[in-house]
């Protein structure tokens, strides 16, 4: 199948929305500039209006009942029919010409999938912002990776046969890449950003990083029968060497850089243990 179809790049876009209006129209406007086949937009019973503004920018509306990012990528699924598919947050503004890198940067590397970088527009407004952005550059280069997340491209049929987990709300990305590296599949970073709109602040930070806590708890829950004592201590251990050793450790950053986002790692580290913790419990 042709990368191209009628002149357009043949992939579907997705995009999962929940009262996303104040950022919707930005996020669709430049993903026309990619110039897709089609943008499908699965909405979770937004009550802000995220649906009626997106309406003119998108091919296909579809609502879906809210219970888990999983499950909402499903239904964009289902209803793709291009080459290849591609997973943008309704918080992200995607430059022109980033889908044909991507898919040329897939290609070219025999990925079955890639992400792509991101960025925090407007960051020295706000340390958290700030840090977020030292936190992401240390982290998501360009390159080879066993999970990628999302703004992400993968190829359809793929995806389609293995699907994503329901069950996995916050850890469908690590699920699905681990499943598919099982297959011999491989992943990797592109050397391309897209922007995320807005400016980080203390519950933005929580939430994320809770849903975190919840993405290590379901990967554990769903695998740690299969696994030795060696492996669960590395699970358990994971959340320390990404957030927090990784960052401190990385080449990509200056030793000023690091003592800045110090405390930020601490907090993202402890709010992840934390939650992962909490989640353990309530089950």
């Amino acid at each position: 199948m042709s990368d191209k179809i009628d002149n357009k790049l043949n992939v579907s876009v997705v995009v999962c929305t929940r009262n996303a209006a104040n950022t919707i129209i930005g996020c669709l406007q430049s993903i026309k500039e990619n110039n897709p086949r089609e943008i499908i937009l699965v909405d979770a019973n937004s009550t802000d209006g995220t649906k009626e503004l997106a309406k003119p920018h998108v091919t296909k509306t579809v609502g879906e009942p809210g219970k888990g990012l999983a499950m909402a990528r499903n239904y964009g699924l289902k209803y793709a029919k291009s080459k290849y598919i591609c997973n943008v947050g309704p918080d992200n503004i995607v430059p022109a010409n980033t889908l044909k890198y991507c898919i040329d940067y897939l290609n070219k590397n025999n990925y079955v999938g890639v992400s792509t970088q991101t960025i925090i527009k407007n960051a020295n407004n706000s340390y958290l912002s700030y840090a977020m952005n030292l936190y992401k550059k240390a982290r998501f280069y360009p390159g080879p990776r066993q999970v990628i997340g999302t703004p992400h491209l993968f190829v359809l049929d793929v995806l389609k046969k293995h699907g994503f987990d329901n069950k996995m709300t916050w850890s469908d990305d690590a699920d699905i890449c681990f499943r598919l590296s099982k297959m011999g599949y491989s992943f990797g970073i592109a050397d391309v950003s897209v922007y995320e709109i807005g400016t980080e602040k203390l519950n933005s930070i929580i939430r994320r990083w809770s849903g975190y806590g919840l993405s290590d708890f379901e990967y554990y829950k769903k695998y740690s029968k299969q696994w030795k004592l060696k492996r669960k201590i590395m699970s358990f251990l994971h959340p320390l060497r990404a957030e927090f050793l990784g960052p401190l450790l990385s080449k990509r950053l200056k030793i000023k850089e690091k003592i800045k986002i110090f405390p930020f790692l601490i907090l993202i580290t402890a709010i992840r243990y934390t939650y992962w913790i909490k989640f353990a419990i309530k089950k």
